[in-house]
């Protein structure tokens, strides 16, 4: 785990964290723990839905398997342009993906930074609030700075962040306002209209395309800046990829086991990626 100092905030009282050894703390005396993976878990026990809230240890190694299989590459490095082409000409900008999962948009970021596009400096933020999909990120990410959070509360100094990154994840206007500093940007990401819609059309008689909604349209702390449309085919193999993606989408909390199971008999799935993402400028 990088250093913490400039970015993170104490969940209890709000005060800066610093880290000295193993252990994040606050002025006020709160404290907590460096994971061996290099995280530090910030979600209070009284801001969990669930005892293990968020993508369980196996969907995270579904989802994990997947994108080691390259099947998001196209769409994760689309992404990564667009974060490089928005960040500001500046020592050390910070990036944080809100929702990050196990830090694959994150990682192709990265990857693209180490080739000398866009600042080499930048720090990368990524919170979750599943610890299963953080203690992922932060393993293959030494360099990352990852903490199981809220997206409605995220542990995060005021105006600490350059660009942030949500990426098929909720919004928090109120939040991300607080956290971006005036003049920051916050990228939104989620389906267009054809994402993934022959998976669609196996689990529903009637599948109609997805209509993207603008969530910041009507936030006069939030302007517009530009539109991009990600569109990619997307040729999944094998019966686990497949049921792999499904474990990825809202379907599979929606549809009944007999839709499910279908599913998981298709070897082949041919579909395509179709993703619209909204920038926007952080007013004052």
């Amino acid at each position: 785990m990088v250093d913490v100092d400039g970015v993170l905030a104490c969940p209890a009282c709000g005060e800066p964290l610093g880290r000295v050894g193993g252990v994040c703390a606050c002025p006020r005396g709160h404290s907590y723990d460096v994971a061996r993976e290099g995280y530090v878990n910030l979600l209070l026990a009284q801001h969990r839905s669930s005892k293990d809230p968020g993508y369980s240890r196996e969907m995270i190694a579904g989802r994990r398997d997947f994108f080691d299989a390259g099947h998001y590459q196209p769409l994760a490095d689309d992404v990564a342009r667009l974060l490089v082409d928005h960040l500001p000409d500046r020592p050390t900008p910070v990036v944080l993906d809100a929702g990050c999962g196990e830090g694959y948009y994150l990682r192709r970021l990265r990857t693209l930074l180490d080739t000398g596009v866009g600042p080499a400096d930048a720090r990368l933020v990524g919170v979750d609030i599943s610890k299963h999909g953080i203690r992922v990120a932060a393993r293959r990410d030494p360099d990352g700075l990852y903490a199981v959070a809220g997206i409605h509360r995220m542990p995060v100094l005021e105006g600490s962040l350059d660009l942030l990154l949500t990426h098929f994840s909720p919004v928090s206007a109120a939040d991300f306002h607080r956290v971006v500093r005036p003049g920051g940007v916050v990228v939104v990401s989620g389906p267009g209209p054809r994402h993934l819609y022959a998976l669609k059309e196996l689990l529903y008689d009637r599948p109609a395309e997805h209509e993207p909604a603008d969530r910041l349209a009507e936030d006069e702390r939030f302007r517009l800046l530009g539109t991009r449309r990600i569109e990619h085919p997307l040729a999944v193999r094998g019966t686990d990829q497949v049921t792999n993606l499904l474990g990825m989408t809202p379907y599979f909390w929606s549809v009944d086991a007999a839709a499910q199971a279908r599913v998981a008999r298709v070897e082949a799935l041919d579909t395509e990626v179709d993703v619209v993402a909204r920038v926007y400028r952080r007013e004052p």
